[in-house]
């Protein structure tokens, strides 16, 4: 898994699931295995983005893949497209831009500490994304996020 994906650590050891930033140019090793996850995704996106353009924006370096890994068999089991947005006020917020996956109850929880982490290395104020409505359920109680229509955001204490 290492010789395709850079491991982002929290130092966690007991976690099942572990996300990875896999490099671009390493793309095609994982990609028979989570276009299903995030074809879902665009066919939701109301014909903004088809999965060639999420194939070719993260191949041209635009976004950011992770992959959801289970730790035990390294079997992937979700994948999570991301994206620094800096806005012209010159904020700087992670942005989720696709997520998908299988037993995404059983990672979900990991992937918001991973991405928060990586966020806060890359000088981000916070994180953000637009999902359809059932993924508010996943952070309605985390203290610090919001739904703002369907948009979620959540901004660093230490930016407040």
């Amino acid at each position: 898994m290492n010789q395709i994906a850079e491991k982002i650590s929290t130092n966690q050891a007991s976690e099942t699931y572990d996300f990875s930033l896999v490099p671009a140019d390493q793309l095609s090793l994982v990609w028979s295995e989570i276009e299903k996850f995030l074809k879902k995704s665009a066919n939701r996106s109301g014909g903004r983005e088809r999965i060639e353009d999420i194939y070719y924006r993260i191949l041209n370096k635009d976004t950011n893949l992770w992959i959801v890994f289970d730790t035990g068999n390294l079997a992937i089991t979700g994948a999570q497209v991301t994206f620094f947005n800096i806005y012209p006020t010159g904020k700087k917020m992670l942005s989720l831009d696709h997520t998908g996956g299988k037993n995404m109850q059983d990672w979900v929880e990991r992937g918001i500490e991973v991405m928060t982490k990586f966020a806060k290395e890359n000088g981000c104020e916070g994180i953000e994304g637009i999902g359809r409505h059932g993924q508010w359920h996943w952070v309605k109680n985390k203290k610090g996020w919001k739904k703002p229509a369907s948009m979620y955001e959540y901004i660093f204490e230490e930016n407040k």
